[in-house]
Protein backbone atom coordinates (compact mmCIF):
# COMPACT_ATOMS: atom_id res chain seq x y z
CA UNK A 1 0.00 0.00 0.00
CA UNK A 2 3.03 2.16 0.79
CA UNK A 3 4.31 1.61 -2.41
CA UNK A 4 1.07 2.25 -4.30
CA UNK A 5 0.65 5.83 -2.44
CA UNK A 6 4.42 6.79 -3.43
CA UNK A 7 4.21 5.87 -7.21
CA UNK A 8 1.31 7.94 -7.34
CA UNK A 9 2.10 10.63 -5.35
CA UNK A 10 5.50 11.00 -6.80
CA UNK A 11 8.18 13.86 -5.40
CA UNK A 12 6.07 15.11 -2.90
CA UNK A 13 5.69 18.51 -2.22
CA UNK A 14 4.95 21.15 0.84
CA UNK A 15 1.12 21.42 -0.73
CA UNK A 16 0.40 18.49 -2.31
CA UNK A 17 1.93 15.72 0.62
CA UNK A 18 0.40 17.05 3.93
CA UNK A 19 -2.55 17.20 1.63
CA UNK A 20 -3.15 14.01 1.05
CA UNK A 21 -1.82 13.17 4.90
CA UNK A 22 -5.09 15.16 5.59
CA UNK A 23 -7.23 13.13 3.41
CA UNK A 24 -6.26 10.04 5.37
CA UNK A 25 -6.63 11.38 8.61
CA UNK A 26 -10.00 12.09 7.87
CA UNK A 27 -10.30 8.05 6.33
CA UNK A 28 -9.20 7.19 9.14
CA UNK A 29 -12.12 9.10 11.45
CA UNK A 30 -14.10 8.20 9.16
CA UNK A 31 -13.66 4.00 9.24
CA UNK A 32 -13.36 4.42 13.16
CA UNK A 33 -17.23 6.57 13.53
CA UNK A 34 -19.13 4.72 10.46
CA UNK A 35 -18.53 1.12 11.42
CA UNK A 36 -20.23 -0.43 8.63
CA UNK A 37 -18.18 0.88 6.02
CA UNK A 38 -14.91 -0.29 8.30
CA UNK A 39 -16.41 -3.92 8.29
CA UNK A 40 -17.29 -4.25 4.92
CA UNK A 41 -13.69 -2.70 4.08
CA UNK A 42 -12.00 -5.38 6.26
CA UNK A 43 -14.11 -8.11 5.85
CA UNK A 44 -11.94 -11.14 4.80
CA UNK A 45 -15.18 -13.03 3.10
CA UNK A 46 -15.15 -10.25 0.50
CA UNK A 47 -12.77 -10.54 -2.38
CA UNK A 48 -10.14 -7.82 -2.99
CA UNK A 49 -11.93 -6.97 -6.06
CA UNK A 50 -15.27 -6.77 -4.26
CA UNK A 51 -13.84 -4.12 -1.75
CA UNK A 52 -12.01 -2.32 -4.25
CA UNK A 53 -15.38 -1.69 -5.82
CA UNK A 54 -17.11 -0.65 -2.99
CA UNK A 55 -14.28 1.74 -2.30
CA UNK A 56 -14.28 3.12 -5.43
CA UNK A 57 -18.07 3.64 -5.10
CA UNK A 58 -18.24 5.36 -1.72
CA UNK A 59 -14.84 7.31 -1.83
CA UNK A 60 -13.37 7.81 -5.45
CA UNK A 61 -15.22 10.96 -5.98
CA UNK A 62 -14.09 12.46 -2.55
CA UNK A 63 -10.58 11.10 -2.54
CA UNK A 64 -7.55 12.60 -4.75
CA UNK A 65 -5.74 10.40 -6.90
CA UNK A 66 -2.97 9.87 -4.45
CA UNK A 67 -5.23 9.16 -1.90
CA UNK A 68 -7.31 6.62 -2.99
CA UNK A 69 -4.57 4.43 -4.52
CA UNK A 70 -3.59 4.07 -0.97
CA UNK A 71 -7.15 3.15 -0.07
CA UNK A 72 -7.62 0.16 -3.19
CA UNK A 73 -4.52 -1.28 -1.68
CA UNK A 74 -5.61 -1.51 1.59
CA UNK A 75 -9.29 -2.25 0.50
CA UNK A 76 -7.35 -5.45 -1.40
CA UNK A 77 -5.60 -6.30 1.84
CA UNK A 78 -6.74 -9.04 4.43
CA UNK A 79 -7.49 -7.06 8.04
CA UNK A 80 -8.15 -9.10 11.07
CA UNK A 81 -10.80 -6.20 12.37
CA UNK A 82 -11.62 -2.97 11.08
CA UNK A 83 -9.61 -1.06 13.56
CA UNK A 84 -6.32 -2.40 12.01
CA UNK A 85 -7.92 -0.82 9.15
CA UNK A 86 -8.09 2.35 10.77
CA UNK A 87 -5.10 2.21 11.97
CA UNK A 88 -3.19 1.32 8.80
CA UNK A 89 -4.81 4.80 7.42
CA UNK A 90 -3.21 6.78 10.25
CA UNK A 91 0.10 5.13 9.12
CA UNK A 92 -0.27 5.87 5.64
CA UNK A 93 -0.63 9.64 6.73
CA UNK A 94 2.49 9.79 8.28
CA UNK A 95 4.50 7.86 6.12
CA UNK A 96 3.23 10.51 3.51
CA UNK A 97 4.32 13.53 5.83
CA UNK A 98 7.93 11.87 6.71
CA UNK A 99 7.87 11.31 2.62
CA UNK A 100 7.34 14.69 2.02
CA UNK A 101 9.53 15.99 4.68
CA UNK A 102 12.49 13.45 2.83
CA UNK A 103 11.45 14.66 -0.83
CA UNK A 104 11.61 18.25 0.73
CA UNK A 105 15.37 17.67 2.35
CA UNK A 106 13.77 18.26 5.43
CA UNK A 107 13.86 14.75 7.08
CA UNK A 108 16.67 15.02 9.57
CA UNK A 109 15.58 18.35 11.05
CA UNK A 110 11.75 16.78 11.15
CA UNK A 111 13.15 13.68 12.78
CA UNK A 112 15.24 15.74 15.38
CA UNK A 113 12.28 17.96 15.94
CA UNK A 114 10.29 14.87 16.84
CA UNK A 115 12.73 13.42 19.10
CA UNK A 116 13.02 17.17 21.03
CA UNK A 117 9.14 16.97 21.68
CA UNK A 118 9.12 13.43 22.55
CA UNK A 119 11.50 14.38 25.19
CA UNK A 120 9.32 17.31 26.57
CA UNK A 121 6.55 14.34 27.12
CA UNK A 122 8.99 11.66 28.48
CA UNK A 123 10.42 13.58 30.92
CA UNK A 124 7.17 15.51 32.20
CA UNK A 125 4.50 12.62 33.82
CA UNK A 126 1.80 15.66 34.34
CA UNK A 127 1.89 16.41 30.49
CA UNK A 128 1.42 12.70 29.44
CA UNK A 129 -1.76 12.32 32.03
CA UNK A 130 -2.94 15.93 30.48
CA UNK A 131 -2.23 14.92 26.82
CA UNK A 132 -3.94 11.35 26.98
CA UNK A 133 -7.02 11.96 29.61
CA UNK A 134 -10.24 12.73 27.16
CA UNK A 135 -12.10 14.04 30.58
CA UNK A 136 -9.67 16.71 32.02
CA UNK A 137 -9.58 18.35 28.02
CA UNK A 138 -10.87 18.47 24.60
CA UNK A 139 -8.66 17.20 22.05
CA UNK A 140 -8.52 20.51 20.73
CA UNK A 141 -7.40 22.46 24.39
CA UNK A 142 -4.70 19.64 24.84
CA UNK A 143 -3.45 20.23 21.68
CA UNK A 144 -3.44 24.06 22.03
CA UNK A 145 -1.93 23.66 25.78
CA UNK A 146 1.17 21.59 24.06
CA UNK A 147 1.92 23.24 20.91
CA UNK A 148 2.40 26.57 22.92
CA UNK A 149 4.99 24.72 24.83
CA UNK A 150 6.46 23.72 21.80
CA UNK A 151 5.07 24.88 18.88
CA UNK A 152 7.79 27.81 18.53
CA UNK A 153 11.29 26.70 16.39
CA UNK A 154 9.91 23.34 14.58
CA UNK A 155 8.94 21.87 12.25
CA UNK A 156 5.49 22.59 10.68
CA UNK A 157 5.34 18.67 9.47
CA UNK A 158 6.89 17.77 13.00
CA UNK A 159 4.52 19.31 14.75
CA UNK A 160 1.69 17.67 12.91
CA UNK A 161 2.90 14.35 13.11
CA UNK A 162 3.67 14.85 17.00
CA UNK A 163 -0.06 16.45 17.16
CA UNK A 164 -1.74 13.56 15.36
CA UNK A 165 0.49 10.50 17.66
CA UNK A 166 -1.12 12.30 21.00
CA UNK A 167 -4.74 12.69 19.35
CA UNK A 168 -4.27 8.25 19.04
CA UNK A 169 -2.32 7.94 22.04
CA UNK A 170 -4.28 5.65 25.09
CA UNK A 171 -3.16 7.05 28.97
CA UNK A 172 0.42 5.54 29.57
CA UNK A 173 1.25 5.05 25.49
CA UNK A 174 2.12 8.29 24.26
CA UNK A 175 6.02 7.70 24.93
CA UNK A 176 6.15 4.52 23.13
CA UNK A 177 3.78 5.70 20.41
CA UNK A 178 6.16 8.71 19.83
CA UNK A 179 9.31 6.40 19.86
CA UNK A 180 7.25 4.19 16.59
CA UNK A 181 7.31 7.48 15.07
CA UNK A 182 10.70 8.09 15.32
CA UNK A 183 11.34 4.77 14.09
CA UNK A 184 9.37 5.08 10.91
CA UNK A 185 11.25 8.33 10.18
CA UNK A 186 14.72 6.34 10.87
CA UNK A 187 13.18 3.59 8.46
CA UNK A 188 12.78 6.00 5.94
CA UNK A 189 16.34 6.84 6.13
CA UNK A 190 17.69 3.67 6.13
CA UNK A 191 18.51 3.54 9.35
CA UNK A 192 17.95 2.21 12.51
CA UNK A 193 18.08 4.61 15.77
CA UNK A 194 18.51 4.15 19.12
CA UNK A 195 17.86 6.05 22.21
CA UNK A 196 21.02 6.11 24.81
CA UNK A 197 20.25 8.03 28.35
CA UNK A 198 23.79 8.57 30.36
CA UNK A 199 24.62 10.31 33.55
CA UNK A 200 27.20 12.88 31.64
CA UNK A 201 27.16 13.67 28.17
CA UNK A 202 29.30 11.67 25.73
CA UNK A 203 32.27 12.78 23.84
CA UNK A 204 32.09 12.94 20.00
CA UNK A 205 34.56 10.07 20.04
CA UNK A 206 32.48 7.87 22.51
CA UNK A 207 29.18 8.60 20.35
CA UNK A 208 31.06 7.63 17.21
CA UNK A 209 32.21 4.24 18.98
CA UNK A 210 28.69 3.66 20.32
CA UNK A 211 27.03 4.42 16.74
CA UNK A 212 29.70 2.35 15.71
CA UNK A 213 29.08 -1.00 17.62
CA UNK A 214 25.05 -0.89 17.50
CA UNK A 215 25.05 -0.71 13.74
CA UNK A 216 27.82 -3.51 14.01
CA UNK A 217 25.58 -5.18 16.43
CA UNK A 218 22.30 -4.94 13.85
CA UNK A 219 23.80 -5.18 10.58
CA UNK A 220 21.91 -1.51 9.67
CA UNK A 221 23.58 1.87 10.04
CA UNK A 222 22.33 3.48 13.50
CA UNK A 223 21.75 6.68 14.65
CA UNK A 224 21.77 7.65 17.94
CA UNK A 225 19.94 9.89 20.41
CA UNK A 226 21.25 10.94 23.29
CA UNK A 227 19.38 12.12 26.65
CA UNK A 228 21.65 13.05 29.58
CA UNK A 229 19.66 12.37 32.85
CA UNK A 230 21.71 12.68 35.47
CA UNK A 231 19.71 10.39 37.98
CA UNK A 232 20.61 7.54 36.22
CA UNK A 233 22.24 4.50 38.02
CA UNK A 234 24.96 2.54 35.87
CA UNK A 235 26.05 4.83 33.36
CA UNK A 236 24.13 4.38 30.34
CA UNK A 237 20.96 2.80 28.88
CA UNK A 238 19.63 2.03 25.68
CA UNK A 239 16.92 1.44 24.03
CA UNK A 240 16.68 0.50 20.22
CA UNK A 241 13.62 -0.96 19.28
CA UNK A 242 11.45 -3.13 21.74
CA UNK A 243 14.92 -4.07 23.37
CA UNK A 244 16.51 -2.06 26.64
CA UNK A 245 19.74 -2.73 27.33
CA UNK A 246 20.56 -0.83 30.66
CA UNK A 247 23.66 -1.06 32.95
CA UNK A 248 22.30 -0.61 36.02
CA UNK A 249 21.33 -3.99 35.84
CA UNK A 250 24.51 -5.37 34.46
CA UNK A 251 22.99 -6.09 30.98
CA UNK A 252 24.96 -5.37 27.59
CA UNK A 253 25.03 -2.23 27.95
CA UNK A 254 27.66 -1.95 30.36
CA UNK A 255 29.91 -3.82 27.82
CA UNK A 256 29.27 -0.57 25.86
CA UNK A 257 29.92 1.80 28.30
CA UNK A 258 33.19 -0.30 28.98
CA UNK A 259 34.19 0.22 25.28
CA UNK A 260 33.31 3.44 25.38
CA UNK A 261 35.72 4.08 28.10
CA UNK A 262 38.72 2.27 26.91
Amino acid sequence: MVMAVDKTLGKATTKTGPAVAEEYFALSELLENNIRLARNLSDPARTAADKQELARTILGSKLSDPALEGVLALAAGRWSSELDLQEACRLLANHVLLKTAQDDGQLEDVERDIFAMSQVVSQNRDLRNFLTDNHRASLDQRLETFNSLVGEGVKPLALRLVNAVIAKAAPGRLTADLRALLDSAARLRQRGIATVYTATPLSDTQKSRLIQLLSTRTGEQVEVNVVVDPKLVGGIKIVQGDTVMDGAVKSRAEQFRRKLAS
